[in-house]
């Protein structure tokens, strides 16, 4: 009798898990396996997905405009993403994507991107000041990219015009060779890249974007439309990443990975990005990550301004057409309150 009911036990265990897989939602994401992308990492790894009764794949592409066509045609639910001329590009063409939390910002304390000057220009006393970008060669992750607004800016506080520089188009992990052989003077950079080219005495860190773009959003989440119609699983998906965002945000302090349970958080990192020397990680600026997941509306009105007035954006749309913060606002009252990190 008792071996009977173990079995009967047993099978509707069985039953109930087959049930719940069934009932779970899968959300395909697209992401770069940067360090921005650690709150989906986090909340993968540590089951609040699951939690949320999502079954999230992680995909990972080697560029975030790469993932704007898989995620226009469905092939994606969400992706990592950036303010770029290509993104308004897309939705003018009738794609329904929609910006819906930060992944990455650069404020005060925490600019994981800088300006960054080769070494011998400034060892030489050629380079001193923002005046002296006129006439030198700047390396810029893309055409188009939130960067050439990020440059433009730089440019503006020091009384120059985008005329006034040469621009290099080159991935963050092409600046080392690069400044190595010469061929650029000047490169808006991110981390991990910076701390490495300083390291190998290639570039210096001359300022971070925060000097000049007080406040500049460098990476957000996108979804499409036919997920943002699935308002409930998007705000349970939301929810499980600002959880993971949130348990990062909290081992930030002063401006490093340096908060309580840092050193798991730096094993998290180093797992997620492929990064073996752990001292990097520990040296290096992190990215900080909206723990509520508000976007910088201000600095993508900018970005966009900026992509019209040299052509690259030719539509009438609008920061409104694209960002749609209605999801993470509703996550307030059952997330609560967090401050950002000193």
């Amino acid at each position: 009798m008792l071996k009977h009911l173990l079995v009967v036990a047993s099978v509707a265990a069985l039953a109930l898990e087959s049930a719940h897989a069934q009932e779970m939602k899968t959300v395909k994401v697209g992401t770069t396996n940067l360090s921005s992308d650690i709150g989906l990492f986090l909340a993968q790894k540590r089951g609040y997905f699951t939690e949320e009764g999502i079954k999230v794949e992680l995909i990972s592409f080697d560029s975030g405009a790469k993932m704007v066509a898989p995620l226009g045609a469905g092939d994606l639910d969400a992706a990592a993403g950036a303010a770029s001329a290509g993104l308004y590009n897309a939705v003018n063409r009738g794609l329904k994507l929609k910006i819906v939390a930060d992944k990455g910002t650069n404020i005060s304390g925490y600019s994981y991107k800088a300006l960054t000057v080769r070494k011998d220009l400034i060892d030489s006393g050629a380079f001193k000041s923002l005046a002296d970008l006129k006439g030198k060669k700047v390396a810029l992750i893309a055409n188009g990219a939130a960067d050439e607004s990020v440059i433009h800016q730089a440019l503006k506080k020091a009384g120059l015009a985008d005329a006034d520089i040469e621009k290099v188009f080159l991935p963050f992990p092409q600046h080392l060779p690069a400044f190595s052989n010469k061929a650029i003077d000047v490169a808006i950079s991110a981390e991990p890249s910076i701390t490495t080219m300083v390291r190998n005495n290639v570039a210096v860190r001359f300022v971070g974007l925060d000097d000049f773009y007080p406040v500049q959003q460098t990476a957000m989440l996108l979804i499409n439309g036919k997920f943002a119609d699935d308002r409930k699983t998007v705000t349970s998906f939301l929810k499980a990443y600002l959880r993971g965002v949130r348990a990062y945000v909290a081992t930030l302090k002063d401006g490093k990975i340096a908060g309580p349970g840092a050193d798991d958080m730096i094993k998290d990192i180093a797992e997620m990005t492929g990064i073996k020397d752990i001292t990097l990680l520990h040296q290096m600026v992190p990215v900080f990550i909206d723990p509520d997941g508000r976007v910088d509306t201000a600095s993508i009105e900018t970005d966009l301004a900026y992509f019209k007035s040299r052509g690259l954006v030719t539509s009438d749309v609008t920061t409104a057409n694209v960002v749609d913060m209605s999801f993470v606002e509703s996550l307030k009252p059952v997330l609560g309150p967090y401050s950002r990190p000193k």
